[in-house]
């Protein structure tokens, strides 16, 4: 290690220290391996919460060093993002070098456009905070629901897609197992058609459409056709990110009332959560579902859900992906590489 070296310290809030604490792994042995000219070190921070429910956030010395802040959202939702902000907001005051944010799953945001009369949209609000109340410049969107979100970003955020990863599984896993003539990629709505429409020619196999509309903002839109060839064919539904799981079970009965061999959920953040079902209940109805298999990534900690259906979920770690872009964040390469497909 040369003398000198500039100092990465990772952070990682409350809900995030399992995925951040393999994130710093993963960014240890890269680094390491790639560079001596920076060392990366843990960042402890301590919260401490008084009686009238502030909080108070106290980081490790990180003066003239690179501070990597990790947040993904977990519940309690707003208590997460109220710790970041403190966070952010003592490292802001202990003088890094330079600061950065990565969300493997950004809080808030879905909450991104005003799209009634005065309502908030806390999905532009939050950019707005880090960029300038909390002087953040450089942030990490991994697979964001909208990629215009980055835009509310200055300068724009910095967007890594995580759907390779599951069209890399689905390419060493089923496409290994069935023949490509027997599978279909199913375009769970307009949107997914258009954000994932090179994906079924990567794979080598046909896609399938539904057709819904949605009159509101409710997470249960009306399906009205089918369009593909679904009958005897293992179908793969792909979506960015499963909520309550309601719109896919309804997507699955539809594509078994039409001869489905197979049906397979590939999402990349895990949300599972129903404001009118426990956790136990929301997971025993995803487990009774005509779905074969869900496949996801833990880009939002999972374990204290898939432990109540372990058969039907599989998880995706995400933290190699995530510290191959910080790496290329600190060390100032391009992302551009990680936006490929898998051949």
């Amino acid at each position: 290690m040369a003398n000198g070296a500039t100092i990465v310290k990772v952070f990682a809030t409350s809900g995030t220290s399992t995925l951040g604490g393999q994130v710093e792994s993963e960014l240890r042995h890269r680094i390491g391996n790639s560079t001596d000219e920076y060392r990366v070190e843990h960042g402890s921070h301590i919260v401490s919460w008084f009686s009238n429910e502030n909080i108070e956030v106290q980081v490790d010395n990180v003066r003239d060093h690179i501070a990597l802040v990790l947040h993904t959202q977990t519940p309690p939702v707003n208590d997460g993002v109220i710790e970041l902000l403190a966070m952010l907001d003592a490292i802001n005051n202990a003088h890094p070098r330079r600061t950065f944010v990565a969300f493997p799953y950004m809080p808030y945001s879905r909450s991104d456009r005003k799209n009634k009369p005065r309502i908030s949209v806390m999905g532009q609000r939050l950019p707005e905070i880090l960029n300038e109340v909390l002087g953040v410049r450089r942030v990490l969107l991994f697979e964001p629901h909208n990629g215009h979100i980055k835009q509310y970003y200055v300068p724009t955020a910095d967007e890594v897609p995580v759907v390779p990863l599951l069209v890399k599984h689905i390419q060493d896993v089923y496409l290994t197992k069935y023949s490509p003539a027997d599978c279909t990629l199913v375009f769970a709505d307009a949107g997914a058609a258009k954000r994932f429409e090179d994906i079924p020619a990567t794979l080598g196999i046909d896609p399938t459409y539904i057709y819904k509309t949605r009159a509101d903002n409710s997470e249960s839109p009306s399906i009205k056709a089918i369009a593909g060839q679904v009958k005897d064919r293992h179908c793969f539904i792909l979506d960015d990110e499963i909520l309550t799981g309601n719109t896919v079970i309804k997507d699955a009965d539809l594509l078994k009332a039409h001869g489905a061999a197979s049906v397979r959920v590939f999402a990349v953040h895990g949300i599972l959560a129903d404001q009118k079902l426990s956790t136990e209940a929301l997971m025993a109805k995803l487990d009774a579902s005509p779905i074969d298999e869900f496949i996801l990534t833990d880009s939002i900690p999972l374990a204290d859900k898939v432990c109540f259906a372990p058969r039907k979920f599989t998880i995706l770690p995400i933290a190699p992906l995530v510290g191959e872009a910080c790496m290329r964040l600190i060390l100032g390469e391009s992302l551009s590489e990680l936006h490929r497909l898998p051949s």
